[in-house]
């Protein structure tokens, strides 16, 4: 099993609290011509029933679940636990349900430069969560589902290196990871530091190695600065602007395709035109 050849994502943060019937948020994800979503599990447990229902109904529409993940602390060694556990929590769960209802893949949102001890200890840090990217690669593999392995980056992710050597992280963590997702949180494509400027670097090294990336969109209302997301823009533009941002990238190698974070706040912005 692989991502579609041409992404189209969106995250899920909370099933349970999403407005409307299962049918009528697909129908909505199939409007917006998403394939791929990233749905979080915690790892106190799913609702197996609920969660069943959403994956057939997404795979009946050819949209691909993937089991989301998110905590800073997993960059940490003694939160390994942690992870293994939320591993063991997919594999048992698609074990027990039709292929249609199973997830395709694990997608992570670690992020450990939200820790104080990123600044602190930024090499150890970024050592750590080098290790646990094996090991989560190690335990996917040992769940011998063909699961595929994917997760969240800041853009500047290129401009880390790994500890005591002249790799990049990204390249390292291309070389892990089956897809790389590059927040290139921005309102605008072209110009300076805009989503192609900034995303370019990770598309073309993405490329070198025979891998590609998706690249993320905000559309949440954050204090981050108003360029940082399509929040408050013009009804309209988010798209206008990803058209043209597929069209710079199109036929690109490195270029998997994009993705809109997140569902929710998506649907909310849509519903304002």
């Amino acid at each position: 099993m692989s991502q579609p050849s041409k992404v189209k994502a969106t995250w899920i943060w909370d099933l349970d609290e999403m407005e409307g019937s299962i049918e009528d948020n697909i129908e909505f994800a199939e409007e917006q011509e998403v394939n791929l979503i990233y749905l979080h599990i915690s790892i106190k447990g799913l609702d197996r029933e609920r969660v069943k229902a959403f994956i057939e109904e997404a795979s009946a529409h050819n949209i691909q679940v993937y089991a989301l993940g998110g905590d800073p602390n997993w960059a940490l060694d003694k939160h390994q636990d942690s992870l293994s556990t939320f591993i063991s929590l997919v594999r048992n769960y698609n074990q027990d349900v039709p292929n249609e209802a199973g997830f395709k893949g694990i997608h992570m949102d670690i992020e450990p430069y939200l820790l104080p001890e990123w600044d602190a200890a930024r090499d150890e840090v970024i050592a750590q969560w080098m290790g646990n990217v094996t090991f989560l690669r190690q335990e996917v593999e040992k769940t011998g589902q063909d699961l595929q392995l994917s997760g969240d980056f800041p853009f500047w992710v290129n401009d880390l290196q790994v500890p005591g050597e002249s790799e990049s992280l990204s390249s390292w963590m291309l070389s892990q990871l089956d897809s790389m997702t590059i927040m290139a949180y921005r309102d605008y494509t072209e110009g300076k530091n805009g989503i192609k400027h900034i995303a370019s670097p990770l598309i073309e090294q993405a490329a070198n190695q025979d891998k590609s990336v998706v690249i993320a969109v905000n559309v949440i209302k954050t204090d981050e600065g108003s360029y940082t997301t399509f929040y408050d823009s013009a009804p309209g533009q988010m798209e206008q602007e990803l058209n043209g941002l597929n069209q710079s990238f199109s036929g690109h190698p490195g270029y998997a395709g994009i993705a809109v974070h997140d569902y929710s706040y998506w649907k909310l912005y849509r519903n304002k035109e």
